[in-house]
């Protein structure tokens, strides 16, 4: 009596891949090619309607609402891309430097997000330095 020998399995993921049926390849394909739209399209649709000093004209003005406010000594501006579905975001930073140098070395700093997309504030963050 001999023992039927097992067929081999194919090695890696391409030999699995040129394993699998043809109708099952097409739905992978088609999952990655829908997985890669769904990433990458809101990035190219979503484009930079509001200039850098239209967003820190923003920032400035929520900053002055904001009960934590004061006047800032230094801005920097970033353009970003978070979340997801990724938005493109002005994030403008002010901040006043501590003379003395200590830990955090400023004494004032707020984060603010502004779309740049629409020009909406989407976000005001007020940090002060930890007294310690």
């Amino acid at each position: 009596m001999t023992d039927p020998t097992p067929e081999p399995k194919p090695a890696g993921l391409l030999g699995r891949l040129r394993a699998m049926q043809g109708r099952t390849r097409l739905l992978i394909a088609v999952g990655l090619v829908l997985a890669l739209i769904a990433v990458f399209a809101p990035q190219s649709c979503g484009g930079r309607d509001v200039e850098e000093e239209q967003a820190v004209a923003t920032a400035r003005a929520a900053l002055a609402a904001d009960p934590g406010s004061f006047v800032p000594e230094k801005t920097e501006t970033k353009l970003l891309r978070q979340g997801f579905p990724a938005k493109l975001m002005w994030v403008v930073v002010f901040s006043v430097a501590d003379p003395e140098g200590g830990p955090e070395e400023f004494l004032h700093k707020a984060d603010i997000w502004v779309n740049a997309s629409s020009g909406e504030l989407e976000q005001v963050i007020v940090h002060e330095p930890d007294e310690g």
